[in-house]
Order: C-alpha cells, then sequence, then structure tokens
C-alpha cells in the first residue's frame, strides 16, 4: 500500500515537472510579462512641467530585473523605479500636501490581463514551440 502510494507521489512528481519549467525558462517567462509592464508603467508616469536639465524624469527610472526584490533569482522578475522609488512613492500615495495620483496601482490593475497574456504566449513558446 505505501509502495502503491509512493508510485503515485513519484509519478505525480514528474509530470508536474514536465509542466513546470527550469528556471531559466521561469525567469524568460516571467520577464515577458514584466517588460509589458515596464512599458505601461512607463507610459503612464506622470511627467513634471519643470525642465530639470541635470535630472532625468521619473518616466525614465522605470526599470525591470529577472531577480526578486532581494536581488535573489528564484524565476520571478521585479518592475520598479530603482534608486527614485521613494519619489514615486510620494506621487503614488500622496503626502500631506499633495494628494495620491494612485498610478501605479492603476497600472498595475490595468496591465494585469496583457501581463499574463505575455507570460502565456512565452509560455507556450518556450514549452510548446510556439505553437
Amino acid at each position: 500500500m505505501a509502495n502503491d502510494f509512493e508510485k503515485l507521489l513519484q509519478d505525480f512528481s514528474k509530470s508536474l515537472n514536465k509542466l513546470v519549467p527550469n528556471m531559466e525558462q521561469k525567469k524568460k517567462i516571467t520577464q515577458a510579462g514584466a517588460k509589458v509592464l515596464e512599458e505601461n508603467l512607463r507610459k503612464n508616469t506622470p511627467v513634471s512641467k519643470l525642465n530639470h536639465k541635470k535630472e532625468k524624469h521619473l518616466k525614465e527610472y522605470v526599470m525591470s530585473q529577472d531577480t526578486n526584490v532581494d536581488g535573489q533569482e528564484d524565476g520571478s522578475s521585479t518592475v520598479g523605479f530603482g534608486k527614485k522609488a521613494y519619489i514615486a512613492r510620494f506621487l503614488n500615495d500622496g503626502t500631506v500636501k499633495m494628494p495620491a495620483t494612485h498610478f501605479v496601482d492603476n497600472t498595475v490593475n490595468e496591465s494585469k490581463t496583457e501581463v499574463l497574456l505575455a507570460n502565456k504566449a512565452e509560455y507556450d513558446k518556450i514549452m510548446r514551440g510556439g505553437k
């Protein structure tokens, strides 16, 4: 009885490993979705009317990376503002004297379908040969 259960678990594990891509494939899949979110976030990031020649606009700091927030390679991808994330947070969440714009929250909500479709397209390309 225990051997049957053990064999069943091993078979399940083998079939699951066929469905779940390896680390490099996971990175490619999540990076495809991250690029879509990065593009949408760059498009929706507010731009100051002031022209500061030495500073770039916040939208130029939008970036994605194929690691998690801590920099560990676990197959996930992260989208954010790099070293200017604190400024993006002020704009998104507001301050005592500045109302919140919620541009990051709105962009993430609006981009969910596009991101999932990009992830699925990359998954199909990798796992099924693009069929």
